[in-house]
């Protein structure tokens, strides 16, 4: 989150990606550095557990299919 906050402060468009058990955390970060409406791209949790399909799932709803 904090480097995030770092590319922001720089003027630079960023997003971070996060997973739903650390959403509350990040936004308190964010507000704490003064970036309270910081974009969040976030996952379910955990992601790493998830079969291979529904992760294509999750990434398609997204619209990150090309990364």
């Amino acid at each position: 989150m904090r480097d995030t906050v770092i590319v922001e402060d720089r003027k630079k468009p960023v997003v971070v990606a996060i997973t739903e058990e650390f959403v509350e955390h990040g936004e308190n970060i964010a507000k704490m550095e003064g970036h309270a409406n910081l974009r969040q791209l976030v996952f379910p949790y955990p992601l790493e557990g998830l079969p291979e399909e529904e992760v294509r799932r999750v990434v398609k709803g997204r619209g990150l299919e090309g990364l």
